[in-house]
């Protein structure tokens, strides 16, 4: 999978279109060029955290995931 700042500068370069997170089109050096066609609503985003086990994971692994819980405690099933 490309990153999205791949993406991103392929857009800008003139490859086309793409879907990308507001947090990557604001204003700035980045993005000039850019052009804002809109904002797709409840648009589903998934996140994967991979790791080998829960019982092996560092500590870094482990403050990432209950990071991301808390930031979005209604997406968990």
């Amino acid at each position: 999978m490309p990153s999205l700042l791949m993406v991103r500068d392929a857009v800008r370069a003139g490859a086309g279109a793409a879907l990308l997170p507001q947090s990557m089109t604001r204003p700035g050096p980045a993005t000039e060029g850019l052009k804002i066609w809109g904002i797709v609503p409840d648009h589903p985003v998934e996140l994967w955290a991979l790791h080998s086990s829960r019982r092996l994971a560092s500590s870094r692994v482990t403050a990432f995931i209950d990071f991301l819980c808390e930031q979005f405690p209604d997406r968990w099933l």
